[in-house]
């Protein structure tokens, strides 16, 4: 009688958990609703809840200095699987409990879901639903003439090649950082310090970004680097070309900060290393802004293009020539299947234009351009 009751205890508890399912149409409620008053999301989740969030998580998750999540990542490519054959053992052996077993893993799978997504949408996810950036800092941002993009791109050339002799390289003639990625990596906070002066907003980075150790297989899938909001940890791919790593860095750590959209994130990548008082940074930010700037003005000027390209800097052009040669060496069939499951997931999440919306940055750019010309 007594191992009946036990069972029966058992048998409630276990049922009780499942009950976490509804965690997924809750997220999915307050996703919407969150949404529909970015102001609210702005004032109470962006600036309050989730700084003190991230703010916790990452002073612990800081402590180490590899990245959490990718042992947590590894952890799980090496036990699913092994999960996944006892479940198939159990199934061929208990043929009378076949049905029940099925019901059971479906439901395990169907509450890691919504777990996973609720804890998404609590810890990061509303961040999407803020307001603009262009709102936050009080940038007009419009559509462009070509010449105000010509203008833009001249702008930036002539920054990256009065930089480019003030940076070190490496035997190919390529920029790498001050002290290499370790010098990078210590010195990331000049950067955010000196924007959140005038834009307190990106006073949020609390953590310092880590290496990822399986890079190479990263470098496969198109992954330049990725943040975490389960642990707070912005992740960079060790095997991007140099003289983008440092601006890379500060976009994945823009993430930290509470800026979910990309394009927002290569913005805030491109102001905090610019305004960095070391020209290895200042040089990565104005060669990220002028690489997109350069591919919008060939689809709009090619003669423009030619001009402005010629013009630059030896060491600047083996820079850019670095980016696209990476881009040559590690594409393929799974870094356009990551590209559509990343543009997929930027679409679900309100950003309309997938992976389009990388190129957006150039608004803002162009919309503090005119701000400081008084155009």
């Amino acid at each position: 009688m007594t191992k009946k009751i036990k069972a029966i205890k058992m048998l409630k508890k276990i049922e009780k958990r499942y009950f976490l399912i509804l965690l997924f149409p809750l997220g999915y409620i307050i996703n919407l609703l969150s949404r529909s008053n970015r102001l609210a999301t702005e004032k109470y989740y962006s600036n309050f809840i989730y700084r003190g969030i991230s703010w916790l998580l990452g002073k612990i998750t800081g402590l180490l200095p590899i990245s959490l999540v990718e042992l947590l990542f590894i952890s799980l490519l090496i036990f699913v699987p092994i999960i996944f054959v006892f479940f198939i053992i159990k199934l061929i052996k208990g043929r009378e409990k076949r049905l029940k077993l099925i019901v059971k893993g479906l439901l395990n799978i169907a509450l890691a879901i919504s777990i996973i997504y609720f804890s998404f949408i609590a810890m990061w996810g509303l961040n999407y639903n803020r307001l603009t950036l262009g709102e936050i800092m009080g940038l007009e941002v419009k559509p462009s003439s070509v010449k105000e993009l010509r203008d833009l791109t001249e702008d930036l050339a002539r920054k990256v090649n009065s930089l480019r002799p003030l940076v070190e390289e490496n035997e190919s003639g390529v920029m790498v950082p001050f002290g290499g990625y370790k010098g990078g990596f210590k010195r990331y906070k000049e950067g955010y310090k000196a924007v959140a002066e005038y834009h307190p907003e990106l006073g949020g980075v609390v953590s310092r970004a880590k290496p990822i150790l399986s890079s190479k297989l990263y470098a496969y899938t198109g992954i330049w680097g990725i943040y975490s909001p389960f642990t707070v940890e912005s992740n960079v791919n060790m095997e991007i070309p140099t003289p983008m790593f440092l601006s890379t860095m500060m976009h994945e750590l823009a993430h930290q900060a509470g800026f979910a959209r990309e394009d927002e994130a290569n913005y805030i990548a491109f102001i905090t290393c610019i305004n960095h008082p070391d020209p290895d940074f200042q040089y990565s930010g104005y060669l990220l802004g002028l690489n997109y700037s350069l591919n919008a003005l060939y689809a709009q000027d090619s003669k423009a293009y030619k001009i402005i390209f010629e013009q630059l800097d030896k060491g600047v052009k083996l820079d850019l020539y670095e980016n696209n040669n990476y881009h040559d060496k590690y594409s393929g069939k799974l870094s356009k299947a990551t590209s559509k499951t990343n543009d997929a997931f930027l679409k679900a999440n309100d950003q309309e234009d997938g992976e389009k919306s990388y190129g957006r940055m150039l608004d803002l750019m162009l919309a503090e351009y005119r701000q400081k010309n008084n155009k």
